[in-house]
């Protein structure tokens, strides 16, 4: 039994908006890069090697990228509206950045191309996405999500 009293605790506005942002950010970033846009890659001081990285970039890891932008984008606000659906897609977010992660560093070389301090932001992003379904499933066993 629940014993949430109805009202929406001012945290969770806080972590929706952060999460909105940063994934606005992200998506953002999405869409310069799958275009390759050339005048963005110059802004991040991009080179050849970035550009050879992102060129040809394979399906699976694009099919986990694609999906933990939009499920990262979408979450925040199912949770703005406290519906319970937050915490799959939550979920599913952690779940494809995981994946994304294992097979980039793994296995497409991205600490020797992005370097140490752009591989550590990755990764925090990652940690802090792992952090967000878990702050959403609190959020649902509070009865604060419906």
């Amino acid at each position: 039994m629940s014993n949430y009293s109805g009202k929406t605790p001012w945290h969770l506005w806080v972590v929706a908006v952060f999460f909105l942002l940063l994934n606005a950010v992200g998506l953002y970033d999405y869409i310069m890069i799958l275009e390759l846009n050339e005048a963005y890659f110059n802004a991040q001081n991009w080179g050849d090697a970035h550009l050879a990285y992102f060129t040809d970039y394979p399906l699976l890891p694009r099919i986990f990228w694609t999906t933990g932008i939009v499920s990262g984008v979408v979450a925040p606000i199912l949770l703005l509206l406290r519906i319970r659906w937050t915490v799959w897609l939550a979920f599913i977010s952690a779940t494809t950045r995981a994946c994304l992660a294992v097979i980039t560093f793994g296995f497409m070389n991205r600490w020797d191309v992005f370097g140490p301090w752009l591989s550590l932001f990755d990764i925090s992003i990652l940690l802090m996405t792992v952090g967000f379904y878990l702050y959403c499933r609190r959020m649902a066993a509070r009865g604060v999500l419906r």
